[in-house]
C-alpha cells in the first residue's frame, strides 16, 4: 500500500474518531441516501445534520473531507476514484430523541395510518419516507389539509416530488374504504409500494411505484365483494411482508376475514410475481392452531432467520392474547409468547404495530394512550428483552426503522410523522457498490486511532520542513 493511501486511511480514521470522542451538537443517526449520480455534480441526501461528512475514493487513495454538514441534499465529485464511499461520523448522549419537528408541513398528517422507509441502500430511492393518509382532513395544528393516498419524503424529509398537501392516490378512490384506506405499507427488494386497505368496502392491496406515478395496479384480484369485505381470495387486509422480485415477487398477510379452513390469524402467502388481480388462492405460510390471534388491528414482519413476529391489539395480554408472539416459518402454534413472559411485564397496551431491524436485533412495538413505543432486543429470540421506551405521545399507528435505526412513527391522536434517533456514536458508511455499514467503534480504537492522529500530524510537519 502506498504512503499516502495510508496516510489517507489514517486521515478519515482520525477524522472519524475526533468528531465521536468530542462532539455532542447532534442526537441524530446520519446517513447518506438518495444517491444522484451525474459526474462531478453527483449529490446524496444527509437525513439529519451535524455529522462530519468524508468522501473516500478507492479505499483511501483519496479522501474529500467535507466537514459538518446540515441535513439535505450536497454534491459531491464520483470521477476522483473508480469506487467511493460516502462516510458520516456521528456522537450524541444514548437516549432517544426527537429529531423532527411538528411544526414542519411534512410532519403533519389528519389521520396516518402507516409509514415505512426504503432501506435498498443500492437504490436511488434508498432513504424515501413513505406515509399513508387513511382519512384526510385539516391537521388540528393548522397549515395543512391533507387528502386520502400515499406522501413521500427524501430523507430529510424534504418534499422531493412536489405534493404539497396533496397525496398521491394512484387514479384510486381511496375515500369508498373510509378511515382505514389505504393502511399500512411494505416497500418491496424492487422500490416497489405494496399497501393495503382494512376497510370492508374497498379492501384488498395495491402497488405503486417508488415515485407514485400513474395508476396503481391492484395486486389482489377483488372478485365477488361481500358487504364484510371477503373476496374470491382474500378479505380486509392490516399487514403486508413482500419478499422478492419479478416473477418471484411473494406477498405476506395477515386477513380479517379470509381463513383457510380451520384457521384463523394466520399469515397468508400468494406467488403474485408481476400480476395484477391475481386470482390464486393463498397458501398459510404459518398457522394460528392455538388460535390466538384475536384482534385484526395486527401487524407482522419476517426476521432473518425465516420466523414470523406478530403483533396484536391488547389492552391487557394473557397467553391466550398476547401482545407479541413468534412463530417457525411453517409452524402451527407460537414457539414464543409475551402473554407468558415474566419478562416483559409492561408489554400490554399494544397497538398492533411492529418493525424489525435485523441487522440490530431489534423490534419495536407502538402503543396507545401515551404508552410510547417498546423497543425490545430479539438478540436472544427465544427470550426478548425490553431495552427501552421512546417517549411517544398517545395513539400510535404505526412504526418503522430506517437502515440506521432512527424510529419512524405516526400517530392519528397527535397528528403527526416523527422521528426518533437512539443518540449514541456511530459511523455510517454508504458505498458505491450499493452498501451500507453501520458501525459502532470500540473506546479502546478511539484512542488508539487519536494517538495515531498525534503521530500523524508530527509526521506530516516533519516531511513539510
Amino acid at each position: 500500500m502506498s504512503l499516502n493511501k495510508q496516510l489517507g486511511m489514517l486521515a478519515v480514521a482520525v477524522a472519524c474518531v475526533v468528531t465521536l470522542a468530542f462532539s455532542s451538537s447532534t442526537s441524530a443517526t446520519p446517513y447518506a441516501s438518495g444517491i444522484q449520480l451525474n459526474g462531478v455534480n453527483s449529490s446524496f441526501i444527509l437525513n439529519q445534520g451535524g455529522a462530519n461528512v468524508s468522501v473516500v475514493y478507492d479505499g483511501g487513495a483519496t479522501v474529500v473531507p467535507m466537514g459538518m454538514l446540515a441535513a439535505g441534499t450536497h454534491t459531491f465529485d464520483a470521477t476522483l476514484g473508480s469506487s467511493w464511499e460516502i462516510v458520516c461520523t456521528s456522537s450524541a448522549p444514548a437516549g432517544w430523541t426527537q429529531i423532527s419537528d411538528d411544526n414542519l408541513t411534512q410532519s403533519k398528517y389528519y389521520s396516518p395510518r402507516g409509514v415505512a422507509v426504503n432501506q435498498n441502500s443500492a437504490s436511488a430511492s434508498f432513504g424515501r419516507i413513505y406515509v399513508s393518509e387513511g382519512l384526510g382532513g385539516a391537521v388540528s395544528a393548522g397549515g395543512r389539509t391533507t387528502t386520502d393516498g400515499l406522501y413521500v419524503m427524501g430523507s430529510d424529509q424534504s418534499d422531493m416530488l412536489g405534493q404539497g398537501d396533496t397525496a398521491a392516490s394512484g387514479t384510486i378512490d381511496w375515500t369508498t374504504g373510509g378511515s382505514n384506506s389505504p393502511y399500512k405499507i411494505s416497500i418491496g427488494p424492487d422500490d416497489s409500494i405494496y399497501l393495503t386497505d382494512w376497510s370492508d368496502a374497498h379492501s384488498g392491496l395495491w402497488r405503486a411505484p417508488a415515485d407514485l406515478s400513474g395508476t396503481w395496479p391492484n395486486v389482489l384480484a377483488n372478485n365477488n365483494r361481500a358487504a364484510s369485505g371477503l373476496c374470491d381470495n382474500h378479505g380486509s387486509i392490516p399487514a403486508v411482508w413482500v419478499e422478492g422480485t419479478g416473477d418471484g415477487t411473494q406477498v405476506y398477510t395477515l386477513d380479517e376475514d379470509f381463513a383457510l379452513p380451520g384457521t384463523t390469524g394466520s399469515v397468508l402467502r400468494y406467488d403474485v410475481g408481476t400480476a395484477t388481480d391475481y386470482n390464486g388462492q393463498p397458501v398459510e405460510q404459518t398457522q394460528d392452531g392455538t388460535n390466538i390471534i384475536l384482534n385484526m388491528r395486527a401487524d407482522v414482519v419476517r426476521d432473518a432467520d425465516g420466523s414470523w413476529w406478530i403483533a396484536q391489539y391488547r389492552f391487557t395480554e394473557s397467553a391466550g392474547a398476547p401482545s407479541l408472539t413468534r412463530f417457525l416459518d411453517g409452524g402451527t402454534a407460537p414457539i414464543y409468547n409475551s402473554g407468558a413472559d415474566d419478562n416483559l411485564p409492561l408489554l400490554y397496551n399494544t397497538y398492533g404495530n411492529i418493525d424489525i431491524h435485523n441487522e440490530l436485533d431489534l423490534l419495536i412495538l407502538g402503543a396507545r394512550s401515551s404508552s410510547g413505543v417498546y423497543v425490545i432486543d430479539i438478540q436472544d429470540p427465544a427470550n426478548p428483552a425490553l431495552l427501552d421506551t421512546i417517549p411517544q405521545t398517545d395513539y400510535v399507528m404505526d412504526v418503522a426503522f430506517d437502515i440506521a435505526g432512527n424510529v419512524y412513527v405516526v400517530s392519528n391522536s397527535t397528528e403527526t410523522l416523527r422521528i426518533w434517533s437512539p443518540g449514541g456514536n456511530w459511523i455510517a458508511t454508504t458505498g458505491s457498490d450499493g452498501s451500507f455499514t453501520l458501525a459502532v467503534p470500540e473506546p479502546s480504537t478511539i484512542w488508539l486511532l487519536v494517538l495515531s492522529g498525534l503521530a500523524l500530524i508530527w509526521f506530516r510537519r516533519r516531511v513539510s520542513r
